[in-house]
């Protein structure tokens, strides 16, 4: 029980923190969408998500320079799943490692 309970924290502290990640910075990225002309072959976007982009700037529907997990929600901005996980997966393993040493270092002393 107390694994799981362990497991669940750390999980919801790597979502907590890859969730905040997306304020810290933007950085370009290249994207193809098909339904934006001049954009098919693929076109310099604002991206957001650390250390994994997972958020792109759309150009068709959001303002034009910006990528936040607030226009997400209204599909003004593209999310992508495999970085989320991948960036949720990172972050609960360095809470997790942070907890370890922290719990080694407090039986040593």
């Amino acid at each position: 029980m107390r694994a799981a309970l362990t497991s669940s924290f750390h999980l919801l502290v790597g979502v907590v923190l890859t969730l905040i990640s997306t304020f810290v910075s933007e950085r370009s990225a290249v994207a193809s969408y098909s339904d934006i002309m001049g954009c098919e072959a693929g076109c310099g976007v604002v991206a957001t998500g650390w250390p994994l982009a997972f958020i792109q700037d759309y150009l068709g529907m959001s303002v034009v320079g910006t990528a936040d997990i607030m226009e997400v929600w209204f599909a003004a901005d593209r999310f992508f799943w495999p970085p989320f996980l991948i960036d949720v997966g990172a972050w609960a393993l360095t809470s997790a490692l942070l907890a370890y040493a922290v719990r080694r270092r407090a039986s040593s002393s």
